[in-house]
């Protein structure tokens, strides 16, 4: 058997033949393209970001400063109320209302919209639906103590507890 190897995605491979250390590489591979695809999709496609030829490459954006409107799209597909949005983005109204005026967001920010994104994008791809997966996310867990998913989401070790319980729940870890 032949061995395609596109740019983010592998067509086929014969793994009899090959080391186990390639295999998961391209396994992860195919899984960080796959969400990848999937964040992008959450925070606007190339409605937010424009036409292109290639791909979008999210690290770039990211340290240029996300488009202020991938901001809404999030705040809009969570149903953030603005309260949320303080504590989730960590600024204040005054700030969001001066991002009407500015075309990019800074990249801290963009950083903890990202974050938001990947766990969204994350959510949908466990829970099977953008509605069960906001639902899931607003829903108070004995997991986090009576807090909701989204409530963890302010800090990056409350993102990454969130991560591993999706994880947990999409290899049937957890019960």
């Amino acid at each position: 058997m032949a061995v395609y190897a596109y740019r983010w995605t592998i067509e086929a491979i014969d793994f009899r033949s090959m080391p186990v250390g390639i295999i998961i590489d391209a396994i992860l591979a195919k899984w960080d393209f796959f969400m990848h695809a999937n964040i992008m999709n959450a925070l606007g496609g190339r409605q937010i970001f424009g036409p292109g030829t290639g791909p979008i490459d999210l690290l770039e954006e990211v340290e240029r400063g996300l488009p202020t409107k991938a901001y809404s799209v999030i705040a809009k597909a969570l149903d953030l109320s603005p309260e949320e949005e303080d504590r989730l983005l960590q600024v204040s109204l005054r700030t969001r209302a001066r991002w009407k005026q500015r075309i990019r967001l800074d990249p801290a920010i963009s950083d903890r919209l990202v974050r938001l994104a990947r766990i969204l994008a994350l959510a949908e791809n466990v829970l099977e639906s953008h509605e069960n997966a906001v639902a899931w996310l607003r829903e108070p867990s004995d997991a986090f103590i009576g807090r909701t998913p989204l409530e963890l989401m302010t800090t990056d070790i409350g993102a990454e507890k969130v991560t591993n319980m999706l994880y947990q729940m999409e290899y049937g870890i957890y019960a």
